[in-house]
């Protein structure tokens, strides 16, 4: 598995749409709040510190901006073997598909890590530009956290997307449009069983996201239902990886040569 991920991982310096994640997440704060704090700093509501920027962030990351990357990401990761015709000499490894499909998951998992990590630092860096209060060592630890937490979580939620629309042949730009708007969704469930088992709303929760104050939730989310809202993703996902089946190379060349017959 270690020279799978390696390997997975390597292929990520050749993946462009890694820049459209990199650029989207630095977005993030200066979508939420900081283009009013930098650019008309007089209308700064004064209990506007960096807990609140934190929390947008991650409100931001979960509803919008990481579906979006780290689907298309994932995606990429998948299609692209079908694509470049890569997927016949994978076949050729004594490793089974559903394991291929896993790296390329674990290594999607890993970036969403590291794009809470990225945007830890880039909210830190944009509260300081815009002169917020409140930074302390102990709200950087608390707040990093969660942001980190979320976006993992997050991750976890978008597996089943990422191996659906990945293994439709040039579908995952579609998916991630799809999973912008499931993440989206959130705003609608602020009661009941949706409210917290809905998964991306069971991410926020799991994450310890005050889901009453952004969501506008009318009562309190239940973990137990977060839970498993988040075990019913995690079985959805294994099965996908059991059922998922490498789509044959040579049919495909066959129905191109009766095209070409045909033609003629």
């Amino acid at each position: 598995m270690w020279n799978i991920l390696r390997g997975e991982w390597s292929k990520l310096r050749r993946c462009q749409i890694l820049l459209v994640g990199i650029v989207a997440l630095a977005l993030c704060p200066v979508v939420q709040y900081g283009t009013q704090l930098i650019v008309n700093p007089e209308i700064r509501d004064p209990n506007y510190d960096f807990v609140s920027l934190f929390s947008n962030v991650i409100w931001g990351n979960t509803q919008i901006f990481l579906p979006i990357s780290l689907v298309m990401i994932g995606g990429w990761l998948i299609d692209r073997e079908n694509t470049n015709d890569t997927m016949k000499n994978l076949r050729t490894v004594p490793v089974s598909y559903a394991r291929l499909l896993g790296g390329k998951l674990i290594v999607t998992l890993c970036l969403s890590l590291l794009f809470g990590i990225y945007s830890v630092a880039v909210t830190v860096l944009t509260g300081s530009i815009a002169g917020l209060d409140g930074l302390s060592a102990a709200v950087l630890l608390r707040q990093g956290a969660q942001v980190i937490a979320a976006a993992f979580t997050t991750g976890l939620v978008c597996m089943p997307m990422i191996l659906i629309f990945g293994q439709i042949r040039g579908a995952y730009l579609g998916g991630s449009i799809l999973t912008f708007f499931l993440g989206y969704c959130i705003l609608f469930f602020k009661s009941g069983f949706l409210l917290s088992a809905y998964p991306f709303s069971a991410a926020l929760i799991l994450a310890g996201f005050d889901m009453e104050t952004y969501n506008g939730a009318t009562q309190p989310p239940n973990l137990g239902l977060a839970l498993c809202g988040m075990a019913a993703i995690l079985v959805l996902t294994g099965a996908l990886l059991l059922l998922s089946r490498p789509g044959s190379q040579e049919g495909r060349q066959k129905k191109k040569k009766g095209r070409n017959r045909r033609v003629r």
